[in-house]
Parts: C-alpha cells; sequence; structure tokens
C-alpha cells in the first residue's frame, strides 16, 4: 500500500516481529530488521569458514557505513566518527576541551542524563554545570541562551526530548553559540532516522547519536559528528592503536610512530565490533532506501492520529507539544493512573514505555493506521 508515496507494505516487510505484538516503541530501542538480522548471519558464517578474519572488505564496510550515516545528517564522510554510544561523542568534547577554572556550561534540567553526567566530571575542576529551566516540561531555548555569559564554553541539549517528543530549535540555538563563540553540542538520537536534518545549517559543533532506537541497528552502535572548528579547540582525549593511520597494512604493526588519522577517526581506538557495524550498516542502508521526507510525513500522520485521540478523550492528557515544529516521532500520554495504563497496554500486546509519569507511543515509518486505531480502542477500553 502506498501512502502518499511511501511505499508502506514494502516497508513492513523488513520486519519480523512475534504474531500478536505491535511494536511503538523506537523511542526506547528498535527492532532489529531482517536485512541486519541476516547481515549478523553472512558476518558470523564467513567469521566461521575464512582464513583472514580481517580482511580489506570488512574496513570497506566501516566506511560504507560512515558515508552513509554523513549523508543521513548532511555533512561530509570524514566528519564522522564511529562510536559506541551517544556519550562517548559528548565525552571527547568534556575530556579534551582545555576548561579553566569559572568557565561553565549549560544543560537544560528536563534532559536526558546522558546530557547531564558527561559535564559533571567537571566540577571537580571549578567548572559550573548550569541548569537552565524548563518552561511546562519542555526544554527552553530561551532559559538557555539567558543561563550562558561570556564564560560559558559549552551548551548541550537534545533535539527531541526523551520523555515527551518536544524537538528543540537548533538553528536558534546553533546561531547564538556561533555568535557567541560556544560550542554547540547536540544529543541526535531522538530524532536520527526519523526527522530529517542537515546539521551543518544548525551550526553544530558535535552531534552525538546511538543508533539503537530509531535507526533501528544493534545496541553499542553509535555514531558522531565533530565540526573542524570543535576539533582545533580540543586535545584528543583518547589515543589507541587505530587512532593513527595504518595506511591499510596490518603485517608491520612494529611501527611506533605513526601520525594520527584526520578528522574524529582518530577516536576510533580499538578494534571495531565489525559484526555490529555489518549490521548497522544494513539498518542504515534499508533507512536511507526510503525517502527521508516520505516517511517522516507518515510518521507525523500515524501520531496526529494519537493526538487527535488523545484530545477528544477527557480521561486523558497529551504531554507533548502539538506545535507543528515541535513535533517528533514520540507523544505521551497521561492518565489519572499512567502506570496502570502502561501495564494495559502491554497486557494488550503493546511495546511502548512508560517514563517520567506517562506512557510514551512512539511509531516507526513500517506502522500503520491499523495498528495505531487498535492503540486507540485500547486506551478507550481502559478503565481510568
Amino acid at each position: 500500500m502506498a501512502v502518499g508515496g511511501f511505499d508502506l507494505q514494502k516497508a513492513r516487510s523488513n520486519f519480523m516481529l512475534a504474531d500478536g505484538l505491535i511494536y511503538l516503541d523506537h523511542a526506547s530501542q528498535g527492532p532489529l530488521p531482517n536485512p541486519s538480522r541476516e547481515a549478523y548471519d553472512k558476518y558470523l558464517n564467513r567469521w566461521q569458514n575464512m582464513k583472514r578474519r580481517h580482511g580489506a572488505e570488512l574496513f570497506e564496510s566501516i566506511e560504507n557505513v560512515r558515508k552513509n550515516l554523513a549523508g543521513l545528517i548532511g555533512v561530509t564522510p570524514d566528519r564522522i566518527g564511529i562510536s559506541s554510544t551517544t556519550s562517548v561523542g559528548l565525552n571527547i568534547i568534556s575530556a579534551g576541551y582545555p576548561w579553566a577554572a569559572g568557565d561553565n556550561v549549560v544543560v537544560s534540567d528536563g534532559d536526558f542524563p546522558a546530557n547531564i553526567y558527561p559535564w559533571v566530571r567537571l566540577e571537580s575542576s571549578s567548572v559550573e554545570i548550569r541548569f537552565a529551566e524548563n518552561k511546562g516540561g519542555f526544554i527552553d531555548e530561551n532559559a538557555i541562551m539567558s543561563s550562558s555569559d561570556g564564560r560559558t564554553r559549552v551548551i548541550c541539549i537534545s533535539w527531541v526530548q526523551f520523555n515527551n517528543g518536544y524537538r528543540v530549535d537548533l538553528e536558534k540555538l546553533g546561531e547564538f553559540c556561533r555568535e557567541n563563540g560556544i560550542i554547540f553540542c547536540v544529543d541526535g538520537i531522538q530524532g536520527t532516522g526519523v526527522i530529517p536534518i542537515d546539521v551543518p545549517s544548525a551550526h553544530i559543533d558535535l552531534f552525538s547519536c546511538g543508533c539503537q532506537k530509531w535507526m533501528l541497528g544493534p545496541c553499542g552502535t553509535a555514531f558522531f559528528y565533530l565540526s573542524e572548528r570543535a576539533e582545533e579547540m580540543i586535545k584528543p582525549p583518547l589515543l589507541g592503536w587505530l587512532s593513527v593511520d595504518w595506511g591499510g597494512e596490518f603485517s608491520d604493526l612494529l611501527r611506533y610512530g605513526l601520525t594520527p588519522r584526520t578528522g574524529p577517526s582518530k577516536y576510533e581506538i580499538g578494534t571495531y565490533p565489525f559484526q555490529d557495524i555489518s549490521a548497522l550498516e544494513a539498518s542504515v542502508d534499508l533507512l536511507q532506501s526510503f525517502d527521508r521526507q516520505a516517511a517522516w510525513d507518515h510518521i507525523r500522520s500515524l501520531t496526529g492520529m494519537i493526538i487527535e485521540f488523545v484530545e477528544s478523550d477527557r480521561r486523558y492528557k497529551l504531554k507533548s507539544s502539538i506545535e507543528e515544529s515541535r513535533r517528533s516521532g514520540i507523544v505521551a500520554i497521561q492518565a489519572n493512573d499512567s502506570q496502570k495504563l502502561f501495564s494495559h497496554l502491554t497486557d494488550k500486546g503493546f511495546a511502548v514505555s512508560f517514563r517520567e509519569g506517562s506512557v510514551r507511543v512512539s511509531p516507526h515509518f513500517y506502522n500503520n493506521e491499523d495498528e495505531i486505531n487498535a492503540l486507540s480502542l485500547a486506551i478507550e477500553n481502559f478503565k481510568n
């Protein structure tokens, strides 16, 4: 079935879920698509049967996924680093910037802990962590800017708020950071793979993203973008044997004077999890095989159905913004007893999450209207 130019049947054919399960929890962890599961089998079969286990083709896979990740966020491959978690990218700035006593970092008091703890370690060096107040539960750009001053070195924020799906105005904050010489760090995990983005246009210096959610990759896979401007300001906090340029030659390893690799790849310090990267490569290939704007329009249509239902039933309160520019793939629903509603939906075969007092629903591009209608009916029949 085509929906506004989007081939939904093709999208759904790439997933094999348990019978009776309606998966609407991509803000937590996405299911692994069929091509990604097949990539694991292909890699493991190859590993068991080949004599040269780390051939050049495995490193070609690394570079291919780097290229595709770059294309997903509108940057060049040489500015992409492969990592294991969102926090790795943030810690490169946290550990590498030449901090001085009295410097400060501005974050939001409504943000996910991954965007807070990399900076907490700096407090022992007399670097202040400033928490900008949220506004009605939503991250507030004006409060973030007002909390900044001449000693602000970094602003760190989520693109999409984890609990309610509120989408931050990255362009507004990015312009402010650029004008004031502040490093702009963004956690992209709740938006990448859902909402089209062009990172350079938002003046982002570090964009870090785990791939296990909307990107449908394995846990322990992630990437980060690092701007040249930010790279010039920091000292490499990590160094390992793959931080240097071997020229693809690994038969002569007793070379200790090699120069560091260029760009963010210098932070890829050790042996890659090739099996996971192979699966991630397949997941990213799948995402990019669909028009990203068409896929986003489809997701927005599904979340719009949820919003419309919740607003029609006075027993429930919508905790997400309905402002078009603030919407994402996440809808948060609050009941008199949200924990009980969550258990009810789980018992009915829906994969959703319970976050900060609300039920969080997060459909992806392969979900359909029938699944959203089934969810609405289950919520409607809930004895609140």
